[in-house]
């Protein structure tokens, strides 16, 4: 295999000392599968310095399908040999070297298979932005964990694209980058510039190489250019910037850019609130909108567990929910595990006095009533058709105007916005699901 510049930077850097998870984050199209292949390849050959006799090696994937490409890129490497054992089945699929037991097994994307590794010096991980299970974060523990066992060391490599996730783990290793043991290499394009040739280019290094990978990406480039769902994609998968259109995202970043640029007015008048009360010890949220369009919100959380235990339940980078709590806009329970209705509705009462009505889910309705003290009450429910016209509502303020955020409530909205999904059904009806 000829190796191009990026990916012998990259490989490079994996092999720096104390170094014991790499990272490499990629658009589509630039040979992430035949680079896993390679570095497979290298696992069972004798002589190779990741070569160990008698180990086991790992190639992870979000499916078996997945893996087999990889796996492809590794056979035909090894064998014109005629040293290897080769399993290629509907359901498994592996590769032994005879002489010296050395084998590569497949994991799926489930962490559970991945539990308790001992004996592996190399985990490959192929597209671990399309890993299910949990988002990914199962396996990712299970490779984790494993490393630095007394006695077995385990160095991992992670090869793929950001999308189609848009959070999570995998997001936050790129983000994080090169620091401690771990080292970070990505190719991504400039969102601002993102149908200029220059920028494609340099973000998809195989272009160089490949008259019809240009072509297809410039084809691909000039439809984008007049349709929102086509430029999400091409975003995402080409230019390797996580993206949503409107079929997915309830705010696109272009709309959200827009509430944040315009002057925010003074707060006029009683303003509009909603609530949305968390079941359990989940948190609470209040938005106020006045008519002028300007927009504030705060949040609920139980004070037992404490922010940094509740970071770590919910998988959030360390340091998110204090930083939240230092806008001033997410409150903490002190001491309680479940937040009673009146502690969030006296919050927003304080902040923002007497509001003209309050919008709430209508299962809610019964406990709301008992706690506002004669305040208007409008129930929502989730149907399609009501759901649909808050959505478009929504989206026609923030596009067209007059929504603004304040900047205190930036923080905490744009961290719901970056969890919140929306889908279309057949009519063209939508609805948050997340």
């Amino acid at each position: 295999m000829q190796l191009r510049p990026f990916q012998r930077r990259f490989i490079k850097g994996a092999f720096r000392q104390g170094v014991d998870t790499a990272a490499l984050s990629i658009p589509r199209g630039n040979g992430k599968s035949c680079l896993a292949g390679h570095l497979l390849a290298r696992c069972l050959s004798p002589g190779d310095p990741m070569h160990e006799a008698g180990k086991e090696y790992l190639l992870l994937a979000a499916s078996l399908e997945q893996a087999r490409l990889s796996y492809l890129f590794s056979r035909a490497d090894l064998e014109p040999t005629g040293e290897y054992r080769f399993l290629d089945s509907v359901t498994r699929i592996g590769i032994t070297h005879k002489a010296t037991h050395t084998s590569l097994r497949i994991i799926g994307s489930n962490g559970k298979g991945a539990m308790g590794l001992v004996n592996c010096p190399w985990a490959i991980a192929d597209e671990p932005g399309s890993w299910e299970t949990n988002g990914g974060q199962l396996m990712n523990d299970a490779i984790s964990t494993a490393q630095g066992k007394p006695g077995s060391p385990l160095r991992a490599v992670y090869i793929g694209t950001l999308a189609p996730a848009t959070s999570g783990w995998w997001h936050d290793m790129i983000r994080d980058g090169t620091h401690g043991s771990t080292y970070v290499q990505a190719l991504q394009g400039d969102r601002a510039t993102w149908d200029t040739w220059a920028t494609i280019q340099r973000a998809n290094p195989l272009t160089a190489i490949s008259a019809a990978f240009r072509a297809k990406l410039l084809e691909e480039r000039d439809k984008a250019r007049g349709d929102s769902r086509l430029r999400a994609r091409f975003l995402s998968y080409r230019l390797n910037i996580p993206s949503g259109d409107e079929s997915t995202m309830l705010l696109t970043v272009e709309d959200w850019a827009r509430t944040t640029a315009r002057p925010v007015p003074p707060r006029q008048g009683r303003p509009v609130v909603a609530y949305d009360l968390g079941g359990g010890r989940a948190w609470s949220a209040a938005v106020a909108l006045w008519r002028n369009g300007r927009t504030e919100c705060l949040a609920v959380a139980p004070g037992v567990p404490s922010l940094e235990d509740q970071e770590k339940r919910d998988r959030v980078p360390a340091g998110l929910y204090r930083k939240l709590a230092a806008s001033g806009r997410l409150l903490v329970a002190d001491g309680l595990r479940v937040p009673p209705v009146s502690f969030l509705h006296g919050a927003a009462l304080a902040e923002w006095g007497a509001p003209e009505s309050i919008y709430c889910d209508r299962f809610r309705l019964p406990e709301l009533a008992d706690t506002v003290n004669g305040a208007r009450l409008i129930p929502r429910v989730t149907r399609w058709s009501e759901a649909s016209e808050d959505i478009r509502g929504l989206r026609k303020l923030a596009a067209d105007g007059p929504l603004s955020v304040e900047p205190e409530s930036r923080s905490l909205l744009a961290a719901s916005l970056a969890v919140s999904t929306v889908k279309t059904d057949d009519a063209g009806s939508v609805r948050l699901v997340k």
